[in-house]
């Protein structure tokens, strides 16, 4: 399997500082969005971007997620050393080639948070992860609609984080490596801003990944937007298994929600 991608991140039009962090090293892919207050959020988010970043080969899904727990003790463990960053935590959405000599190529997803997994398939646009927030827990239960929830006082409102608690419970996918699958990796600072079909022109129109990431992240900062760091990786998939004949609702093989980690 062949893995293409670019990145692209940018701290917007009105923060000081850029508290997001992406990793893109050709065989996992994350970003995370900081939370915590000045140097907190940047440091949790970086913190477990360089966890991440020291993954070696990853033969399962399962080793992704305890590379996720990983990254949640490494952030809990510095904010009870350093009472200055106490309470910081970070969202973190990660995207992995897994598996063995033996046996093809597959991905690995896991979330945490509000940053999210998409895929565009056979020219259909997909929401992967599932954001952990009080209103997407509303929308699910049938107390809000979607549209009340974009809305909501609570829509940035987390349920979870890594680095928050001591452990962490990690959604996770294992997803098929269909070729010509493009997969975008992002942070809020970009889904508050632009909305759903207008990323799907985007990354259906831009052949280029990195040239679409930039693309993506403009968009995100434009004039009358840019209210929050926005960061964007895309990984296209360019040596995988040809599609088959369910298109693509083949994408997700298994799912394993809320493990603890």
């Amino acid at each position: 399997m062949l893995l293409d991608f670019g990145a692209a991140t940018d701290v917007g039009l009105l923060r000081d500082e850029n508290q997001d962090r992406h990793l893109a090293d050709g065989t996992l892919f994350a970003v995370a969005d900081g939370l915590g207050g000045h140097s907190g959020g940047g440091t949790a988010a970086a913190i477990a971007t360089g966890v991440l970043g020291r993954h070696g080969r990853l033969e399962s899904l399962g080793q992704l997620i305890a590379l996720m727990g990983s990254a949640n003790t490494a952030i809990f463990e510095a904010a009870i050393d350093n009472p200055r960053l106490s309470g910081m935590s970070t969202t973190l959405c990660a995207l992995a080639s897994v598996g063995t000599a033996s046996e093809p190529d597959r991905l690995a997803a896991t979330n945490v948070g509000d940053s999210r997994l998409y895929a565009l398939t056979d020219g259909r646009f997909s929401q992967v992860t599932v954001d952990h927030t009080i209103t997407e827990n509303l929308v699910r239960d049938g107390l809000i609609t979607p549209a009340e929830a974009a809305n909501h006082t609570d829509r940035h409102t987390l349920t979870r984080a890594v680095g928050f608690e001591r452990r962490v419970h990690v959604d996770g996918w294992e997803l098929a490596a269909v070729e010509g699958t493009r997969f975008l990796i992002c942070s809020d600072g970009l889904t508050n801003e632009v909305p759903d079909p207008d990323i799907a022109e985007i990354l259906r129109s831009v052949a280029d990944p990195g040239a679409a990431a930039r693309s993506l992240v403009e968009q995100a900062v434009r004039p009358g937007r840019g209210r929050d760091n926005a960061t964007v990786v895309v990984v296209d998939v360019t040596g995988g298994a040809p599609p088959g004949p369910s298109g693509p609702d083949q994408l997700v093989l298994a799912t394993s929600p809320a493990v603890a980690a």
